[in-house]
């Protein structure tokens, strides 16, 4: 059903803290065989072996798989503790696509300030923040995220691995965020051609960063186009990272349906949602 157009089903449509064991034996039934393997489940030992069970498609992301002990990835963070052990993590995740035969592994680019959790509220999944701890400081968090982003490229590119960065974006916190504007993109790409480091482009943060900055969308991905690898895709309202179903006749069908993006790995990253939206999805996309 899903091999002919790049089409790929991130497990995240599961509910919050699934097995991945579980989800994958749901999309076999299913017959979805290209599959992003995500970051809302718990841990399990030997994911390689659960991995190697199946005869899919995999791409891996940002927090899978899921460390035995939990922590929020941050590459960016002024905390040198949090960076090491999210660059680490990074490479684990590498080595994991390379024993894995996964296509592409993405990374969150990482937050001025390091987040407490992530949110579990259906309405919006933006990570939680301590209130009283707010202020970051933007040029040394861009800085730390590049320098770990050189280390990450440089060990993914002796495993033969490809690598993409994911678009943020957030309404309502918009100034914890690295990697929203288009001017942070042409400053990253000063020091990343496409075979190093690539885009994973997120429909749902473009919509909301393109209205808490005030940019184009369609502007924004057509600077990008040369190093976008893949798409994720979800529907929102413009102020809360939703993660919905998407919908007919929305703005993101003319970036969807691009001829330029037609070999790019297109992921519906639906949160908490039935089978039977994700299985509507892939036939609006097969058409």
């Amino acid at each position: 059903m899903t091999r002919l157009k790049n089409i790929f089903v991130s497990t995240t449509f599961a509910k919050d803290d699934s097995k991945i064991s579980d989800v994958l034996a749901v999309c076999k039934k299913e017959n979805i065989s290209n599959v992003e393997l995500g970051s809302n489940h718990i841990y399990e030992k030997n994911f390689k072996k659960i991995i190697q069970q199946y005869n899919f498609r995999f791409l891996v992301h940002n927090y899978f798989p899921i460390p035995r002990k939990s922590f929020v990835v941050n590459i960016a963070s002024l905390n040198k503790q949090i960076r090491t052990i999210s660059i680490q993590h990074a490479k684990k995740a590498i080595n994991f696509c390379q024993s894995t035969n996964s296509k592409l592994y993405t990374i969150h680019p990482g937050f001025l300030v390091d987040p407490i959790n992530a949110s579990r509220t259906k309405n919006n999944y933006d990570f939680m923040w301590d209130n009283n701890n707010l202020n970051g400081n933007y040029n040394l968090a861009f800085n730390n995220m590049l320098s770990s982003l050189k280390k990450i490229v440089h060990f993914a590119k002796r495993k033969k691995i490809k690598v993409a960065i994911e678009t943020e974006g957030s309404f309502k916190k918009k100034n914890l965020l690295l990697m929203q504007k288009p001017a942070e993109y042409k400053e990253l790409f000063k020091y990343f051609k496409p075979n190093d480091l690539g885009v994973n482009l997120n429909i749902g943060h473009l919509n909301l960063a393109s209205k808490a900055f005030k940019f184009s969308k369609f502007e924004f991905v057509k600077k990008l186009k040369q190093y976008i690898l893949a798409i994720e895709l979800s529907h929102n309202n413009g102020i809360e990272d939703q993660h919905l179903p998407l919908k007919r006749n929305e703005w993101y069908w003319k970036i969807i349906t691009d001829p330029d993006f037609s070999k790019v790995y297109k992921i519906l990253e639906f949160r908490n949602t039935s089978i039977k939206n994700i299985k509507n999805a892939l036939k609006l996309l097969n058409k």
